[in-house]
């Protein structure tokens, strides 16, 4: 998208939300959303999640708790939680990971491509829970998540699991 398209297009977007209105699109079913788009629903979900988790633990210091945080919601964390749940999702979910593991981003350099791809995967499989209102199922879901999330750090950090 060019700059100008860029900059009109959000100026359309500002003045709809403003106005508390939906911008003039065609409604989809959340399962058809940009998949980079429900990554970044997702992403904002999930670390809330954990950090709000953290937090119900009594960790009294910000900085160890945004410590933790970081390392609870870094691609290599997310890739591995991804890599345990992947067999258990049904066939739209799979279908919204495949989607946003093959669109186009850049990894950054704290983990590999594939470790990136893995989780967008995962945060637009949250984006799109959320956006679908399936909640029951979204749930679930994060409790796995945090059940993996804590798997992945007992064994970064040496643990037995």
């Amino acid at each position: 998208m060019k700059f100008k398209q860029l900059q009109a297009l959000k100026g359309r977007a500002y003045a709809a939300f403003a106005k508390g209105e939906r911008l003039e699109v065609p409604e989809q079913d959340a399962s058809r959303l940009d998949p980079i788009s429900l990554a970044f629903v997702g992403d904002a979900y999930y670390a809330l999640y954990l950090r709000r988790r953290l937090v119900q633990t009594g960790i009294p210091n910000v900085q160890v708790l945004h410590l933790l945080a970081s390392e609870f919601v870094s691609a290599k964390a997310q890739a591995y939680v991804y890599r345990h749940i992947k067999e258990t999702l049904d066939e739209t979910e799979a279908s919204v990971c495949q989607r946003a593991r093959n669109a186009y981003s850049q990894a950054p350099k704290s983990a590999s491509v594939a470790e990136y791809h893995d989780s967008t995967a995962l945060e637009a499989l949250v984006g799109y829970l959320i956006m679908a209102e399936k909640s029951v199922r979204l749930d679930g879901l994060m409790d796995e998540i945090y059940r993996f999330t804590k798997e992945y750090c007992a064994i970064k950090h040496g643990e037995k699991v």
